[in-house]
């Protein structure tokens, strides 16, 4: 694999995770962890298989109009699994240090 061409996305749960150009399109690169195995699984179970970068062992799964659609899927039932959740804020406010929620000019 050529270093060149690997563009690290992430982590996830301390798994790398990252896109290769193929000669079809990109793989998905995800390193070869209880993690990743289990994302390379949900993502192309009978398909995926090992390759070597470095030292790091990643598991190359093809990213193919079917796996696109399963991403996009997986999207949208992650953000309505957040959504539902009763007792979770969905929208956090993030103030600098100094910064007030409500100008002093704009109270009563």
């Amino acid at each position: 694999m050529q270093e060149r061409d690997y563009q690290q996305l992430g982590t996830l749960n301390g798994t790398e995770v990252g896109v290769q150009a193929s000669l079809d399109g990109q793989d998905i690169l995800i390193q070869h962890t209880d993690t990743g195995h289990r994302l390379a699984r949900l993502l192309q179970p009978e398909a995926a298989r090992t390759v070597l970068r470095g030292h790091t062992v990643f598991w190359r799964v093809s990213h193919d109009r079917e796996i696109d659609a399963l991403l996009v899927e997986l999207i949208d039932l992650f953000i309505s699994i957040r959504y539902a959740h009763p007792a979770l804020v969905q929208l956090e406010l993030a103030l600098s240090e100094g910064e007030e929620a409500i100008p002093e000019s704009a109270e009563p």
